[in-house]
């Protein structure tokens, strides 16, 4: 009989103790937050590009593109990314991007170009939970000035 009492009195307090937590919020997936990121719908915040510079190797060497034609081909890029669903396994980047906004703020980038019939592909360096796909013409065209530049390097 006392181990019933003993059992049973345990089970209240067990249950009482349990009862009296505070209240935990639920959190849905996709519902978090990262305040250290900037808010916002696409890829980049609004703002003007004043520049942009591309490297194959973080911070080394990079190409820097200033003229009003290649700033509106990036422009196009960052605002035709479409966010991509899903959990992100990606390889080492094939591009580095740092753009310089018009206010001195910078944003990185990292870049997957792909090959031929592959997606390019973005992603916030700060952010790398979510891929942006970029579209088949945007990469064209960005593939072309890439190699342009290149070639006139070499």
């Amino acid at each position: 009989m006392k181990r019933a009492v003993i059992l049973f009195l345990f089970a209240l307090t067990a249950i009482v103790l349990f009862g009296r937590q505070p209240e935990q919020e639920t959190v849905m997936a996709g519902e978090v937050e990262n305040k250290t990121e900037v808010e916002r719908e696409g890829l980049l915040a609004e703002g003007e590009i004043a520049q942009v510079e591309l490297s194959e190797v973080k911070g080394f060497e990079p190409v820097v593109y200033v003229e009003a034609v290649e700033l509106e081909l990036f422009r196009n890029l960052f605002s035709s990314a479409e966010k991509e669903p899903g959990l992100v396994n990606m390889s080492d980047p094939d591009f580095y991007l740092t753009l310089v906004m018009k206010d001195g703020e910078k944003h990185y980038l990292n870049m997957w170009l792909g090959g031929e019939g592959e997606m390019a592909s973005l992603m916030d360096s700060k952010a790398t939970h979510t891929v942006y796909a970029v579209t088949p013409d945007i990469k064209k065209k960005l593939s072309d000035i890439i190699l342009a530049n290149e070639k006139m390097e070499h």
